[in-house]
């Protein structure tokens, strides 16, 4: 798939970086701590573009617990204990962040942990005056979200939380883009460095763009649920559950917060919000593999949610100029296309 081929080239910019040092006219050395921030702005939250960013679902959601024999099986949290961490997660991070850090040792594969470990992280850092340490926190704030998204956990409560730390990351990666730039135009040493940060800062503005059209996803859905309804979570088997019901004609049929087209409608519109987000790209995967070719509103949409992931790798390629990389993307979007029509006009593929 293309998703994987095309994100190797976002570590171009940072190759790029890597060799400054060598290429530098002056006998004297750079400040090591200064390369190092210089490396840190460089790291984006883009798969490929750092291993810190190559993130991966807890694995023994809904495989490995299913093997534990009950006799072994660890105590889950119960509903109360969990609704009164994600208040005082608000009310009092830091003490809570403690709290949860003993209890992730305890259910390392709880996912409602890793979120509300981001939200405490979050939290405390928005008042912090040490950028280079918001900027790290925000980093880990962000992946420890994204897992808990990533594994099996698509709800209203998890979805807008990691957003809103996820472009709270986007805003003070770009503060430091700009205060490191101009350091590195003050000094003929870090020349080598310009361009790179510069092709980051306008990859940030790109990523950026999409908030608007995020968060609009998230407060529709939110008006469309009760508050009740926010920690939800739609699983896999609820989704195929809701598309079963689609194939055999049932659309009116009640799955968790609606009938199944709607429940598949919410799905459509979050899983495009994770099109928009590289860090959330595996997840799209996951989803894609549960709607079906058969029924054809089904594909109208898996056409249009791989079209937007295409296009945002498009836009990311193009800040790079790889050329390689937007042919190969703008056929395959093309060739999406295509493919749709002719299966809606009902010609062979």
């Amino acid at each position: 798939m293309a998703a994987n081929s095309d994100q190797d080239s976002s570590k171009s910019s940072a190759e790029k970086a890597s060799s400054a040092k060598k290429k530098a006219g002056s006998s004297f050395e750079v400040n090591p701590e200064t390369i190092k921030k210089i490396k840190e702005i460089l790291s984006l939250p883009i798969p490929g573009s750092d291993e810190f960013w190559n993130i991966e679902g807890l694995t023994s959601i809904g495989k490995g617990q299913k093997k534990i024999l009950g006799l072994f099986k660890k105590r889950s949290l119960s509903p109360e204990e969990l609704k009164d961490l994600r208040k005082s997660a608000i009310q009092s991070p830091g003490n809570t962040r403690t709290k949860i850090q003993k209890l992730k040792k305890q259910y390392p594969d709880n996912s409602v942990l890793h979120m509300l470990s981001a939200i405490c992280t979050h939290g405390m850092l928005l008042n912090s005056s040490n950028q280079n340490e918001v900027l790290r926190g925000l980093k880990v704030a962000s992946k420890e979200a994204a897992i808990s998204v990533l594994s099996n956990g698509i709800s209203v409560y998890n979805c807008d939380n990691f957003f809103k730390i996820y472009f709270t990351l986007l805003d003070r990666i770009k503060r430091n883009q700009i205060r490191n730039l101009e350091t590195v135009k003050q000094d003929p040493r870090l020349e080598s460095y310009k361009t790179p940060i510069m092709n980051a800062i306008r990859k940030v503005d790109q990523l950026a763009t999409e908030k608007n059209r995020v968060f609009n996803v998230m407060n529709h859905l939110k008006k469309k649920l009760k508050s009740s309804q926010y920690i939800i979570v739609f699983d896999f088997t609820r989704i195929r559950e809701a598309i079963r019901h689609i194939e055999n004609g049932n659309v009116k049929e009640r799955v968790l917060t609606g009938t199944a087209t709607e429940v598949i409608a919410y799905i459509y519109a979050l899983t495009v919000a994770f099109a928009r987000t590289p860090i959330l790209w595996k997840l799209v995967d996951e989803v894609l593999k549960l709607f079906p070719d058969s029924a054809k509103n089904l594909l109208i949409r898996k056409i249009s949610i791989n079209s937007v992931r295409h296009f945002s790798m498009f836009k990311l390629a193009a800040i790079e100029s790889e050329r390689e990389s937007m042919s190969r993307l703008g056929k395959t979007i093309l060739k999406e296309k295509m493919l749709g029509v002719q299966k809606l006009e009902g010609q062979s593929f």
